[in-house]
């Protein structure tokens, strides 16, 4: 498992992802192909555990959802690759991110993330 974006292609009514390269994914609107975001994906220091380290949404299609269901599809994708957790990163200067993946069922761990962030985790088993 060099690089986990290959497995992690997924499709939902409003967005896919496609892998774009080592580590990443576009997120492609639904409705007319046209890219909006990408996710950018790690493996994690534990064994079955996958980094979400970016999920970025272009300026101007925020706000629609496209982040949202990324997110979901990104943590469906890996359930069905067979991950066991997740982690994902809050970068300190988006404070927005803090609450989007407690809102995505992730949980925020004790002590400093990169960057001076916060990791969040979910589990994946359950």
């Amino acid at each position: 498992m060099n690089d986990p974006a290959g497995q992690l292609e997924a499709s939902g009514s409003c967005v896919r992802l496609t892998p774009e390269g080592p580590g990443r994914l576009a997120i492609i609107r639904a409705a007319d192909d046209a890219c909006v975001g990408h996710l950018t994906v790690r493996l994690g220091d534990l064994p079955g555990e996958l980094l979400v380290w970016e999920l970025c949404i272009n300026d101007g299609e925020r706000g629609y959802g496209c982040g949202s269901e990324a997110a979901l599809l990104l943590v469906q994708a890996a359930v069905k690759a067979g991950w066991a957790r997740m982690r994902a990163r809050a970068h300190p200067r988006y404070g927005l991110s803090v609450y989007f993946w407690v809102r995505m069922g992730f949980r925020p761990l004790h002590g400093e993330g990169p960057e001076g962030g916060i990791w969040f985790v979910r589990d994946l088993r359950s």
